[in-house]
């Protein structure tokens, strides 16, 4: 990624993109599934700048406030087994959190179970759980909270005052260390 100008405008459509359609009518399984997609999407996108030196310090530090629920029982949750997200986690005993962008972004290109709520005719909510969090929370995001968080990255500026390489023995590469 050589200019992340190009990404960020592309991130910055599909942001107003979740902002127009947040509400329907009526909402159907299609509209839910383009939704979710485009969500998945979105985080790639903020993943993908961030892994890169294309966030400021600000942008990479950003933390959204969301509720959990610890896994209950030693049961796994899987998509075969008997059970919801309810039998097998703590929904009865919601914990504020706050969780890392790369944190965010993980949880939604990763996930192992979406679950979508609504508000009359608004897309409120969802739970979500990555595979690897399957096992210990799931974690509840607001909608609005979400495009809002994601818009700190889309409308951030790169600028890197000083760029450094050394190797790192452990990754076998070179790691970039840069300034703001």
């Amino acid at each position: 990624m050589i200019e992340s100008t190009y990404w960020r405008q592309e991130l910055r459509a599909e942001l107003a993109w979740l902002k127009k359609h947040r509400n329907y009518r009526r909402w159907s399984e299609k509209q839910l599934v383009l939704y979710e997609r485009r969500l998945m999407l979105v985080a790639f996108q903020v993943r993908s700048l961030l892994e890169r030196p294309k966030a400021n310090d600000r942008a990479r530090g950003a933390r959204i406030p969301v509720i959990r629920y610890k896994k209950i029982g030693s049961r796994p949750f899987t998509f075969i087994g008997a059970g919801f997200p309810e039998d097998r986690f703590d929904l009865n005993n919601p914990e504020p959190s706050e969780l890392a962008v790369v944190e965010v972004c993980n949880q939604l290109i990763h996930y192992y179970w979406m679950q979508t709520w609504s508000e009359g005719t608004a897309f409120k909510s969802m739970l979500v759980f990555s595979d690897f969090m399957r096992h210990k929370w799931a974690y509840e995001f607001l909608i609005e909270d979400l495009i809002g968080f994601f818009s700190i990255i889309a409308n951030d500026t790169s600028i890197v005052t000083k760029l450094s390489f050394h190797w790192n023995d452990k990754k076998q590469d070179y790691v970039t260390q840069y300034a703001r």
